[in-house]
C-alpha cells in the first residue's frame, strides 16, 4: 500500500476507534472528526462535492422528506419491534425519559437531531467516511461493502448508551442510511434530510411517551 493509503487508513482507524473506545466523547469526537475533516479536505485539496455536497433537485428535497417520515414511521411500528422480539433486545432510551410532555426538552432534541444527528452523522459517515474508505481500498465493489460494515459497526457502537438493542437498531440503520446514499447518487443532503426527519419522527414517538 502507497503512502497515502497508509494515512488513508490511520486516519479512518482513529476516527472509527473513538466512539468504541468512549462512547461518552460523543463531543470531543464531533469536534475532532470536523478538525480532521477540515484539515484533511485542505491538506489534499479536496472539494465539497467529493464529500456529498452535490447540487440537488428541488423534487428530491420533498422525496427525501418523504422517505425519513416514512422510514420513521415504519421503524417504530414495524422495523425495530420486529427485531427486539427476534433479538430480545430493547433500546435503552431512559436518556430521553425528560422530554415526555415536555415541549422546551422536545425542541432542545430535535434541534441536537437535526445538527448531529442529521447534519454531521450524515456528512461524517456517509459523506467523508465511507468516501475515504473507497479511496484507501481502490476496489469499487468491495470498498463499497466494506465502508457499509465498518462505518455501521462504529456508528452502533457510539450508540452503545443505548444498550445492546440500541446497539443493533442503529447498526442496521445505518446500513439502511448508506446504502440510500449510493441510491440516491451520493448526495449527503438527501441523507441528511432523511435522517432529520427520521428523527423528528422519533422524537415525537417520544414526546408522546411511547
Amino acid at each position: 500500500m502507497k503512502r497515502a493509503g497508509l494515512i488513508n487508513l490511520l486516519e479512518i482507524s482513529v476516527l472509527l476507534l473513538l466512539p468504541i473506545l468512549s462512547p461518552w466523547l460523543n463531543i470531543l469526537y464531533v469536534i475532532l472528526a470536523v478538525l480532521v475533516v477540515l484539515l484533511s479536505r485542505y491538506l489534499r485539496k479536496e472539494k465539497w462535492r467529493e464529500y456529498g455536497f452535490r447540487p440537488v433537485q428541488v423534487s428530491m428535497l420533498f422525496i427525501s422528506a418523504g422517505i425519513g417520515i416514512a422510514f420513521g414511521l415504519a421503524d417504530n411500528y414495524i422495523l425495530e419491534p420486529l427485531v427486539n422480539r427476534i433479538t430480545g433486545h430493547t433500546p435503552d432510551l431512559s436518556t430521553f425519559d425528560n422530554i415526555k410532555g415536555n415541549v422546551v426538552d422536545t425542541l432542545g432534541l430535535l434541534a441536537v437531531g437535526w445538527i448531529i444527528g442529521g447534519f454531521f452523522e450524515e456528512s461524517f459517515f456517509r459523506g467523508y467516511t465511507l468516501n475515504r474508505i473507497n479511496l484507501t481500498l481502490n476496489n469499487h465493489t468491495f470498498a463499497r461493502w466494506t465502508g457499509v460494515i465498518i462505518t455501521s459497526l462504529a456508528f452502533a457502537l457510539a450508540h452503545s448508551y443505548q444498550g445492546a438493542g440500541g446497539i443493533i437498531v442503529t447498526f442496521y440503520f445505518s446500513i439502511i442510511m448508506s446504502i440510500l446514499y449510493y441510491t440516491l447518487g451520493r448526495n449527503v443532503w438527501y441523507v441528511i434530510l432523511i435522517h432529520g426527519f427520521y428523527d423528528t419522527v422519533g422524537i415525537i414517538y417520544l414526546y408522546f411517551g411511547k
